[in-house]
């Protein structure tokens, strides 16, 4: 099930690739956590039987700090469904993670208010993707939130889904393995190549284990340039064409609601949200701002993360 497209590389002919095809092994090893107070990991929305037994169940996950959430964050899950019908895939769940409160930027609202507005976002666009709050429930021994890296998302959603609830149902009743993708940006996926960004170890991870459908974003840059320098990876990324206005981001949002402007790349309620609790509104208050000393990743000057991304 090879993956690229984007005019098949620019026409380039297949290069040999230093992943091996299909999924590599051995598998990331699963996270040991002791389960947060409260904490149930969400499937109501996962769909748990096949419809088609020829194809490879798919679950997507968008992670970032969706301060806020836009609708181009909303209607990347519908393009990367519409897409993956075209596929071997069958989509069967979609996720959000929400990035914790360490992440240390100074635009990033609190949790709980990032979660509130995702969770308007779903209801308003009726979106099936369902708000995984790991991320933002963990703690260490003295009770702060902790920094958690992409790849450590992945695995441990790989982990609930086929691990703990058994994988997803063929038509014939046998259960197999979900297959657990990023879903990104093109903008994104042009930073992984930078070491000074993304761990390389971690890429290898999220791209040569997993594997991404990479959204294009022709008003930011060209597809070609944001996979080329990943093209050993080729087999495990889905490039999916635009089929909307997507030059959207949550930084232009932020900067429409602080000038009074009103931010129509929003959904209405998360905007309405945003009013009232006074969000993005001023300057960022002492208390929101994080002491990125004790945030920063066990990856010495590496951020596994990107630290600022128009989609996050």
């Amino acid at each position: 099930m090879g993956g690229i497209t984007a005019e098949a590389f620019a026409s380039s002919p297949p290069r040999p690739s230093t992943v091996p095809a299909g999924t590599p092994t051995p598998p990331p090893e699963p996270l040991s956590e002791v389960p947060y107070h409260g904490y149930s990991f969400p499937h109501a929305r996962l769909k748990r039987r096949l419809t088609h037994a020829n194809k490879t169940p798919l679950v997507l996950v968008s992670c970032g700090s969706f301060s806020p959430p836009t609708l181009l964050h909303m209607s990347m899950f519908s393009a990367a469904e519409s897409y993956a019908h075209g596929t071997g895939f069958e989509l069967v769940g979609s996720y959000m993670s929400p990035c914790s409160d360490t992440y240390g930027k100074s635009s990033l609202v609190p949790a709980h208010h990032r979660i509130n507005m995702c969770r308007l976002a779903i209801e308003q666009t009726g979106s099936n993707a369902m708000i995984d709050d790991w991320e933002t429930l963990r703690r260490d021994e003295a009770g702060r939130p902790v920094y958690t890296r992409t790849a450590d998302v992945l695995k441990r959603l790989d982990e609930q889904l086929n691990d703990v609830l058994g994988g997803i149902q063929t038509p014939d009743g046998t259960f197999v393995r979900a297959r657990v993708m990023l879903l990104i940006g093109a903008d994104l996926a042009l930073t992984m190549s930078d070491p000074k960004v993304w761990a390389p170890a971690d890429i290898d991870v999220l791209l040569g284990y997993y594997g991404a459908f990479i959204v294009e974003r022709p008003a930011l840059c060209t597809t070609q340039a944001a996979i080329q320098p990943l093209s050993k990876y080729r087999d495990n990324m889905f490039v999916v064409p635009p089929s909307f206005q997507n030059d959207v981001s949550s930084t232009k949002a932020r900067a429409q609601i602080r000038n009074g402007q009103v931010a129509h790349d929003l959904p209405r309620s998360v905007y309405d949200y945003i009013k009232l609790h006074h969000l993005y509104q001023g300057s960022v208050p002492a208390q929101q701002k994080v002491d990125k000393k004790s945030s920063k990743p066990d990856l010495g000057m590496v951020s596994p993360r990107l630290p600022v991304a128009s989609h996050r």
